[in-house]
């Protein structure tokens, strides 16, 4: 062969590779999720053969968002938008759909059982209501309970199987692994609980954003904000007196809010405060971090 038609082979089998690099870039999917959690749901079941952005960028409130021009170009790219169906999107959508207005919107929610938002924040396990279908009144933290998770993960995944069908065996895999993490955490989160006195599971926080994680592993969430508002006066001290009585020893903070308020609780309740945060893209680690900690302050009140 000489060297022209060397050449040209070379040239031929480069600008065939190119073209096949191509195809697979053109037929990956772009997903949009509302927060950091379901980005890291979605890229462990999908990995590389999709790329996701995630509305909500770290550190922000939900509550008070505002999309930077940035987020909107970012969504503007997708085909796809995953909804938790908890509402917690509604005042954002009609900028991100202002931009893309024929992005697909497919639910992951199915057969999560929503609980009420007024339910979850004193209550004990077994006194919340359940419900099948979503509505904005209802509390959207689903993700903080691995239980939850894995219903979730597996309507992400009959999602991504019905659109790209041609990635069935690597999503099915992928959700394999990802579950077994799951029912390990379960498992650990289980065994942690049990390990504590019943009288001692409970704990304060902020925002009342672990009220599916205390329901489904045996422990009550008291928040300290009412009604997406500080509270006032009486309501700390109704709050101290609940903390004294339920024996609590830790308080949690969210980076998204004030600490004020739980550290004067916790001065009151001689308790460790402790950061934690809901809408962490680890969210796993947090919830075991979280347990954790609790566990850890039992402990050292034990000693006292």
């Amino acid at each position: 062969m000489g060297s022209k038609s060397r050449a040209f082979f070379i040239a031929v089998l480069c600008l065939s590779f190119a073209s096949v690099v191509y195809a697979a870039s053109a037929a990956k999917l772009t997903v949009a999720v509302s927060l950091q959690p379901y980005a890291n749901i979605v890229k462990n079941i999908a990995g590389d053969r999709v790329d996701v952005v995630t509305l909500l960028p770290p550190g922000a409130d939900p509550h008070t968002f505002e999309p930077k021009p940035q987020s909107l170009k970012e969504f503007a790219k997708a085909s796809i938008y995953f909804s938790d169906g908890s509402g917690m999107d509604k005042a954002w959508m009609p900028r991100f759909k202002g931009v893309n207005k024929n992005v697909q919107m497919v639910e992951i929610s199915k057969g999560i059982g929503w609980m009420a938002a007024d339910e979850v924040e004193h209550r004990h396990e077994g006194e919340v209501a359940h419900h099948e279908e979503h509505h904005e009144g209802f509390d959207p933290h689903v993700w903080t309970s691995p239980k939850r998770v894995a219903i979730i993960a597996q309507n992400v995944l009959d999602a991504l199987v019905q659109l790209d069908s041609a990635g069935k065996e690597t999503y099915t895999q992928n959700f394999a692994a990802f579950k077994a993490e799951l029912e390990t955490l379960n498992a650990d989160l289980k065994n942690a609980v049990n390990a504590l006195p019943i009288g001692k599971r409970t704990f304060i926080v902020f925002h009342p954003s672990y009220g599916y994680l205390a329901f489904d592993y045996g422990m009550q969430q008291l928040s300290i904000e009412v009604e997406g508002k500080e509270p006032k006066p009486k309501d700390l001290a109704f709050l101290i007196e609940e903390g004294k009585k339920h024996f609590v020893h830790i308080v949690f903070v969210q980076p998204q809010f004030s600490k004020r308020a739980a550290e004067t609780i916790a001065k009151e309740l001689n308790a460790v405060v402790v950061t934690t945060d809901p809408l962490a893209y680890d969210f796993m680690g947090n919830v075991r971090s979280l347990v954790k900690a609790i566990s850890e302050a039992s402990g050292k009140y034990e000693r006292h």
